[in-house]
Order: structure tokens, then C-alpha cells, then sequence
């Protein structure tokens, strides 16, 4: 069985900055909770600002350690992301990140559709998970404060 969990914030940052932020999945392992270590395997550059990238991600959590690859779909001009799990310990990962303009900066909107693989990792992860991705989403807020401001 999926849950979903979802959540929107305002940042002083524009949604391009925001965007751009995200985007950088090699610094992941510098700020992100859990992240031990990101890596891009490749790049598809597409057409009118749109790329796909696979990403390996190395994450753990007191004793679990997992490592998973991601598909992680880029639209510039929509100044969105989604990722989805290649392969890993989840049955399904599905996020997605949408910036929008706002006349203050922007508005980040978070989306997680998620069903753990791993029986262990759903007894442990799944009643903490809205907690965990308010961790996630302000660990990326501080890092736009780290480097914008």
C-alpha cells in the first residue's frame, strides 16, 4: 500500500535559485539528512530546457544503509522535478518538486508517493515519513540560505 505525503513552502529565493538547488544532486551528501552519498551517473539532454538524469544515492538511518538509483526528470521551463526510483528498497519512490514565482520569492511544493520494499524499513521509516520529509525539504531551505543569502 502507497502513502502519500505532500507539503508547500514559501521561500525569500526565487523559484529558478529553489530549482537550480535541487537540481544539484552531487552536493546532496553535504546537506541533505540521511544522504551518506549522491552521485550522477549520466545526462540526457532533451529539447526546450529538459533532461533526465540517473543519480545513485547512498542513504542511511542508525543502522540501515541502502543505496538506491533514481530517474530524475528535469523541466526548466516549468521549473519542476520529478524522480522516480530506478531501483532500490522501495516497491515504488515517486516525488516531485514544482517552484513558482511569487511576488516575495517562491512558493516549493513537495510531493512523495512512496510503499517500502522492505518489511523492516516500513516498520521502522513509514510512522516517522511526515517527519522525515519536513526534515528533507528544510534541509534544502537552510542550504538556500547557505548560498544565496
Amino acid at each position: 500500500m502507497t502513502e502519500a505525503v505532500s507539503l508547500i513552502r514559501h521561500s525569500p529565493f526565487s523559484a529558478q535559485q529553489m530549482y537550480d538547488l535541487v537540481r544539484d544532486v552531487d552536493n546532496y551528501s553535504k546537506f541533505v539528512p540521511y544522504c551518506t552519498a549522491s552521485r550522477v551517473i549520466s545526462v540526457n539532454e532533451g529539447t526546450k530546457g529538459q533532461a533526465v538524469m540517473l543519480a545513485d544515492l547512498r542513504v542511511a538511518y542508525k543502522m540501515l544503509r541502502e543505496t538506491y538509483t533514481s530517474k530524475i526528470s528535469l523541466d526548466i521551463a516549468a521549473c519542476s522535478i520529478h524522480v522516480a526510483q530506478e531501483n532500490g528498497p522501495f516497491r515504488q519512490l515517486d516525488n516531485r518538486w514544482t517552484f513558482t514565482d511569487t511576488p516575495e520569492g517562491s512558493d516549493i511544493h513537495f510531493y512523495l508517493d512512496f510503499e517500502f520494499g522492505v518489511p523492516l524499513l516500513r516498520q521502522i521509516i513509514q510512522p516517522m515519513m511526515g517527519r522525515v520529509v519536513e526534515k528533507f525539504v528544510s534541509a534544502f531551505e537552510d542550504r538556500a540560505l547557505e548560498i544565496y543569502s
